[in-house]
């Protein structure tokens, strides 16, 4: 159930990064807020769900299961904080330049978690394809381009 919910999250935020661009150079308000809503609120909501909801089935699709979850449920909260942030910073009207700094704080959190992804793809004997493609490169790709739009909208 994890992974259907991991790639719900990956399609809902690329949606949003399409729509963003989409929108970005006639209505840039109207595009910071999709990615935002789209790739904070909307995926960090769901990373909450999959990493607490469904952490077994999480652990064991990321090659760390264990018999305390503690971690996991952590690092769903922080999703979970991210993606709150992300709905409220546009939901309340506050500007560009706060959705511009929530969406670079959960672009820098996601770029630390794919570095981690990485580095356990190169150490690992086993090495899981989809930890490289999914999780360090896709997500690497993913935190660029909310990089992007967090800059150009703070530069505004």
């Amino acid at each position: 159930m994890a992974g259907i919910v991991s790639s719900v999250g990956m399609l809902a935020g690329t949606i949003g990064l399409f729509f963003g661009f989409f929108y970005l150079s006639n209505k840039p308000e109207t595009s910071f807020e999709i990615v935002v809503i789209t790739t904070v609120g909307i995926v960090g909501t769901l990373a909450f769900v999959r990493h607490v909801i469904f952490h077994k089935s999480d652990a064991k699709r990321l090659g760390w299961e264990t018999e305390r979850p503690d971690w996991i449920f952590e690092v769903g909260f922080a999703n979970l904080a991210f993606g709150f942030m992300g709905f409220l910073s546009v939901l309340s009207g506050w500007g560009i330049r706060v959705q511009a700094v929530v969406l670079l704080g959960y672009a820098l959190y996601l770029f630390q978690s794919a570095c981690l992804h990485g580095y356990r793809y190169f150490t690992e004997e086993k090495k899981s394809p989809a930890r490289l493609w999914r999780s360090c490169l896709a997500t690497l790709l993913f935190t660029v381009m909310m990089t992007f739009f967090a800059i150009n909208a703070l530069l505004r």
